[in-house]
């Protein structure tokens, strides 16, 4: 059963609200639904939001939200947190999503699982060839662990491993993964955003670097197929990612591959073309860590687990 369907929204705390806002309008080219004094909600279609910045002297992640399968969906959910021993309150943002929960996850992450968010009359943002609001990468300290509590209390289905190092858990929507578990200390990496076709991955990467928000070039992911560039807010440790070509898992019985980590996991393209049948030139170019999309999570898989065993 489909506990989760989709990723909902991302919370975050910033400092400087105004210069998250243009962030998100300028470069990712979302806009804003509603202003509520400190806090401030963006959105990329009729839905109330995907985003929403509150003012904060910590910056940071404060909330994931998913949308739940439906009202016996939540009903299970708040069963299961009730058996593991979780605690969890109902939530807590009237008139923009309903019938929904908060909690702390074990690995400290907090989300909301609501069943329905507030529908706007039309789409205040620009056409951009934006599809949906599609996964988050946190990281935790133990992904085992974290994917046992995904898997068992939300639901979610595990796609795709890459050592130990990355986990990616799929929803009722069947992409590749709505949410990613990083090992490392809990933050959110970035979250994602689908778009129509790879012209549309290349208008962000250059309307980025005008903005001077581009984290690194784009890279080709093996482990979801998606062709993606990232974007960052590094005041304030926003990253988000837009790509296209993200796979679909329509069979119930796929429990995933274990992929190697290393950069041709993360970036099929990064090793370049096949080498020549001849020696290689001294001084030969090798991947570095842009290779990677600029992301931490990125540059982890990259490293593998030898790498940090050696650290």
């Amino acid at each position: 059963m489909n506990l989760l369907q989709e990723m909902g929204y991302a919370a975050y705390g910033v400092r400087d609200l105004d210069r998250a806002v243009d962030f998100f309008r300028d470069a990712c080219q979302l806009e804003v639904s509603e202003r509520d004094g400190g806090t401030v909600y963006l959105t990329g279609d009729t839905r109330h939001h995907w985003v929403r910045l509150e003012r904060s002297e910590e910056p940071g992640m404060i909330r994931l939200g998913y949308r739940a399968a439906g009202a016996a969906a939540i009903q299970e959910i708040a069963r299961r947190l009730d058996a593991a021993g979780i605690a969890w309150t109902p939530g807590a943002d009237p008139g923009r999503v309903a019938g929904g929960l908060r909690f702390r996850a074990p690995d400290g992450v907090n989300y909301e699982i609501y069943e329905k968010m507030l529908t706007l009359p039309s789409s205040p943002a620009p056409a951009r060839g934006i599809t949906c609001l599609l996964h988050a990468v946190v990281f935790v300290r133990d992904p085992a662990a974290s994917r046992d509590f995904y898997t068992g209390v939300l639901g979610m289905r595990v796609s795709d491993r890459i050592e130990d190092v990355i986990t990616f858990l799929r929803c009722g929507n069947l992409y590749h993964h709505s949410l990613a578990l990083a090992r490392g200390d809990g933050a959110l990496d970035h979250i994602a955003m689908l778009v129509d076709g790879v012209e549309d991955v290349l208008a962000f990467r250059a309307n980025a670097a005008l903005r001077g928000a581009l984290a690194g070039d784009i890279v080709k992911h093996v482990a979801s197929n998606s062709v993606s560039v990232y974007l960052t807010h590094a005041e304030e440790g926003i990253g988000v990612e837009f790509c296209n070509g993200h796979d679909r898992i329509a069979d119930d019985s796929y429990t995933g591959r274990l992929l190697k980590a290393g950069p041709g996991t993360v970036n099929a393209w990064s090793a370049g073309f096949p080498a020549r049948p001849i020696p290689e030139p001294a001084g030969a170019p090798r991947a570095d860590a842009s290779a990677g999309g600029g992301t931490a999570a990125g540059e982890a898989a990259m490293a593998g687990s030898a790498a940090r065993a050696g650290r």
